[in-house]
């Protein structure tokens, strides 16, 4: 073997190994952030799914930033769900039916994005979907490009975001302090060694998560219309085709909406009742949830942002998704 492929080989085999490293240390950073604003290896907000067992009750919740849940732990609205639905179905003397919850929705999410998702998450097999809308608003900015890596595998890479965060960490003292400086520009107390190696972890975290999105363009014209809010016929067109792939993948579906608070929910809540087939037809595998009547909803002292909810509202929204459910699962 000549010189040349000696080198070509051992050059192929450390980008390999590489590679394989890199992989290991975006499943470490996958622990980081997965519970508070991350999401799993394969890019959803709960834990990872396992094959189903006898009896199971599997239910998947798709939305946008209010499902996401940002702010609290990974498995809040989840877990909270999964909890209220055990307390009827896990009696004395009955089958025991594991249930299990699973959160799909996305921040800055919006309807459009709803039936690619139910689409991609397929294989996860749910009885019950739940399409959680904030009727057309969208909450917080969308994330800037999805990740061609996740687009073409299913695994959603974490390095980029831990080393970003790490990266203000150190250089400000804390993430939070780390944000606010880079807005108002200004330079933080912290030693010149760790101002220097936290700008370089930012440097390399933004750098792969920009060369990451930037790949992924090709893949994602069917999201090109997930910035600004959306209203109009186009809004009731985007839940009508949720609704549609939420039913062909599931056994039933429930639809529920944030309260409304603006013209444009307004109108958009209009449109969908007047599309929706459950006040036209009684379909018994469709249940609407209208969170407007909750007045703990609609104040903003139950807000952590002003938008996403806190504990308290994650549980009363939680409540009335789990009493939708229970309608629709029958009694073994």
């Amino acid at each position: 073997m000549s010189s040349k492929r000696i080198l070509l080989a051992l050059a192929l085999e450390a980008v390999l190994i590489g590679v394989l490293l890199i992989v290991v240390v975006d499943i470490i950073a996958h622990t980081h952030v997965e519970e508070f604003g991350g999401v799993n290896v394969w890019g959803y907000r709960s834990a990872v799914a396992h094959q189903r067992q006898p009896f199971e009750i599997r239910v998947a919740i798709v939305g946008g930033t209010r499902a996401f849940a940002w702010g609290q732990g990974g498995a809040a609205l989840a877990s909270e769900v999964r909890r209220q639905i055990m307390l009827s179905t896990d009696r004395p003397g009955r089958q025991l039916r594991p249930v299990v919850v699973i959160n799909l929705a996305r921040v800055g999410a919006g309807p459009e994005s709803y039936a690619p998702t139910i689409k991609h998450y397929g294989y996860l097999q749910p009885d019950y979907i739940c399409l959680y809308d904030d009727l057309g608003v969208r909450g917080a900015k969308a994330a800037s490009g999805a990740s061609a890596i996740y687009r073409l595998t299913g695994y959603a890479p974490a390095l980029p975001l831990v080393l970003q965060e790490k990266g203000l960490a150190w250089r400000f003292g804390s993430v939070a302090r780390g944000y606010a400086a880079l807005s108002e520009r200004r330079a933080a107390d912290a030693p010149l060694f760790r101002r220097t190696a936290g700008s370089l972890l930012y440097w390399i975290g933004n750098r792969l998560s920009t060369f990451d999105a930037l790949t992924t363009a090709p893949l994602a014209a069917e999201h090109a219309s997930t910035t600004g809010d959306v209203e109009g016929s186009r809004y009731v067109d985007a839940m009508s085709a949720a609704i549609d792939t939420a039913r062909q993948h599931a056994r039933a579906v429930v639809v529920a909406t944030s309260p409304v608070e603006t013209d444009l929910q307004a109108n958009n809540l209009r449109a969908l009742r007047d599309r929706l087939p459950i006040e036209k037809t009684g379909a018994p595998w469709l249940r609407l949830v209208d969170f407007s009547s909750d007045a703990t909803l609609r104040d903003a002292a139950s807000r952590l942002d002003g938008w996403s909810y806190g504990s308290a509202g994650t549980a009363i929204v939680a409540g009335r998704l789990a009493t939708a459910l229970l309608t629709l699962i029958p009694p073994l």
